[in-house]
């Protein structure tokens, strides 16, 4: 299924208009479009209902393979360039909510990145020097920042190795047959059948990686992570959310607490499982530093 076509033809054509990186509803009479270097805007609305919008956040949700109801009122897929957020009117929110992000014309290369701008040829130089010596990386960042981009970059450097790539929506869409996204899986509507992050990156280890890439680390899937990484798999490579550089070891330590692991063990298995942070602003690389 066509999702510009479930879209229907006014929101469709407006997300296939180059230039648009986000579509955000919010309730069925609020509708805001953002391009490239611009502010939101508000367009006129083309739903007539709640119910019309509700209609078309779950048309949407299915055409991804997955469902939204008042039992699962959140969901997010990728479709054909496209990822999809909904979060149906539930006792969360009275109005449904969509954000639509634009990935249509993100595929790019290390060097065409270089070319726009986000880092500098020196960087460019140093980003490939730690993909040849096979060594890990985090990539930090705020949200749409560019951190996937640059994940997505690096590892298409790699094509000739097995990757295998983790993630709540498959984003990274790596072009070499020998690219493998698992995606995690929501409990079906009798609660059972979840299949999380932790688990992909526990199965994947037996699927015999090159290269291991989350698409976002968040929970305690960065434990089973640095466990495999401190056992003899390299060149792993991962997003984590951070306003800043500064701000990567405190999150991590976030992370490790909930799961009853304390600070200095973390840090220890943070500086033998990666050796660098590339920290991403405004889809700049602002700096890259060793993990000491």
């Amino acid at each position: 299924m066509n999702p510009l076509e479930v879209l229907g033809p006014k929101l469709g054509g407006l997300l296939a208009t180059p230039g648009v990186t986000d579509l955000l509803v919010n309730g069925w009479n609020q509708v805001w479009v953002e391009r490239s270097g611009t502010a939101l805007q508000q367009l006129a609305s083309p739903f007539e209902s709640e119910a019309e919008l509700g209609q078309l956040a779950q048309s949407l949700i299915a055409a991804g393979g997955r469902h939204l109801d008042q039992a699962n009122p959140f969901a997010d897929v990728a479709l054909a360039g496209l990822r999809v957020h909904a979060a149906l009117a539930s006792g969360c929110n009275a109005n449904t909510h969509l954000s639509i992000r634009v990935h249509l014309n993100r595929l790019f290369a290390l060097g065409q990145l270089a070319d726009f701008g986000m880092f500098e040829q020196g960087q460019l130089v140093q980003l490939r020097q730690i993909l040849q010596n096979k060594e890990s990386f985090l990539i930090s960042g705020a949200t749409g920042s560019g951190k996937t981009t640059l994940l997505r970059a690096m590892l298409a450097e790699c094509t000739a190795e097995r990757i295998i790539a983790l993630e709540d929506v498959a984003e990274l869409a790596i072009q070499s047959p020998n690219f493998v996204s698992l995606q995690t899986r929501q409990a079906n509507i009798e609660g059972r059948g979840e299949i999380s992050l932790e688990r992909l990156v526990r199965e994947s280890l037996r699927m015999r990686p090159d290269r291991l890439a989350v698409g976002e680390v968040r929970g305690t899937e960065l434990l089973v992570m640095l466990q495999a990484l401190n056992t003899g798999h390299r060149g792993a490579g991962a997003t984590i959310h951070s306003n800043s550089l500064e701000d990567v070891m405190p999150r991590v330590n976030a992370i490790a607490r909930n799961a009853g692991v304390d600070s200095i063990s973390i840090a220890e298995q943070m500086k033998s499982a990666f050796q660098w942070i590339i920290h991403v602003s405004n889809r700049r690389v602002v700096e890259i530093a060793r993990i000491n």
